[in-house]
């Protein structure tokens, strides 16, 4: 009897998994202007938009603002300020404050730019609205990225990013990976002071309730003054 049971009892648990699972189909843009103060400081503004719902829906939009430092060719680090503003499940619209400090590693081998990023991330949700706006998220993110850099013009590239939640106002969620993103994308540069980027990202979300799978189509365009 258990024999006949468990092959019946695998197969609703696994429908009830599919169904906890909620993919999406999306566009994310975004836009990046920057500045070189000096050899070894930039300064940089971001916008990034996203339309979900399956590219029916405008959801989120964000303004990045920063300045990069470059101790040597192998390590940069980055200090930011994030607006963000996104739409939730019931229409209503969330707004987050984010602070950021990160450390990138670079290292070149042959034609290969192999880069490590590792981001402290500060976050507050709704801060005058919310019963639990005063207490900030803490993420740790890490970005691995590979890129092919043998032509000038069109570099090719993949990467992974991972989240991890270390703290935050759910102590259910504490100390746990919270997405995972991996990315495949080229990069074109007609010149030296713009660059165009066109890349497919797949993203997955752990430990909310009904995590979602989006897939994503993004589009990029970087100038530098």
């Amino acid at each position: 009897m258990i024999k006949k049971i468990s092959p019946i009892f695998i197969f609703f648990f696994s429908l009830s998994q599919i169904k906890a699972q909620y993919n999406d189909a999306q566009l994310w843009e975004n836009i990046n202007v920057e500045k070189n103060i000096t050899p070894k400081l930039l300064a940089r503004i971001n916008q990034e938009g996203r339309v979900t719902e399956n590219l029916t829906i405008p959801s989120f939009n964000y303004f990045d603002i920063g300045l990069c430092y470059k101790v040597n060719k192998h390590i940069h680090i980055t200090l930011a300020y994030v607006w963000e503003v996104k739409r939730q499940f019931d229409e209503s619209w969330s707004t987050r404050h984010q602070a950021y400090l990160d450390v990138t590693l670079r290292k070149k081998i042959k034609s290969f730019m192999f880069t490590d990023r590792q981001m402290l991330m500060w976050q507050v949700k709704d801060y005058f609205t919310s019963q639990y706006g005063k207490i900030p998220d803490y993420y740790l993110r890490n970005k691995f990225t590979i890129k092919y850099e043998k032509f000038f013009k069109i570099v090719p590239y993949l990467a992974e990013e991972t989240y991890f939640l270390t703290s935050g106002p759910n102590d259910g969620t504490r100390d746990s990976f919270n997405r995972m993103r991996y990315f495949a994308g080229i990069l074109y540069h007609p010149n030296l002071i713009n660059e165009f980027e066109v890349y497919y990202l797949i993203e997955h979300q752990f430990n909310i309730v009904n995590p979602p799978t989006n897939w994503v189509i993004g589009l990029g365009y970087t100038h530098t003054f």
